[in-house]
């Protein structure tokens, strides 16, 4: 169950921004919101170990920020996300089988 989760994630993501990663200064609040739980979600199924490491880490980032994250920093965890997002992908549908 936690791998379909992680998929819808990755889903949503690519439905909310199809023509890739976003420009995380040209966001919303509620926008950036949405990013923040979104990506935790993405961790959850992936056990590969240096994509699984750096999602767990933004992960843990977002979930215990306790004040707004800097735009640059959340560019940052966006764009790994985005530049990861076939492998990710791949790597949780393996699980799925």
């Amino acid at each position: 169950m936690k791998n379909q989760t992680s998929l819808d994630a990755l889903l949503a993501l690519q439905q909310e921004f199809p023509n890739g990663k976003p420009e995380v200064s040209s966001l919303s609040k509620e926008q950036k919101a949405w990013l923040h739980i979104t990506m935790q979600s993405l961790s959850s199924g992936i056990k590969q170990p240096n994509v699984y490491a750096q999602l767990q880490r933004i992960r843990n980032r977002l979930l215990h920020a306790t004040e707004d994250i800097p735009d640059k920093e959340l560019q940052k965890m966006v764009s790994f996300v985005f530049e990861n997002m076939t492998e990710i992908e791949k790597l949780l549908e393996e699980k799925q089988d």
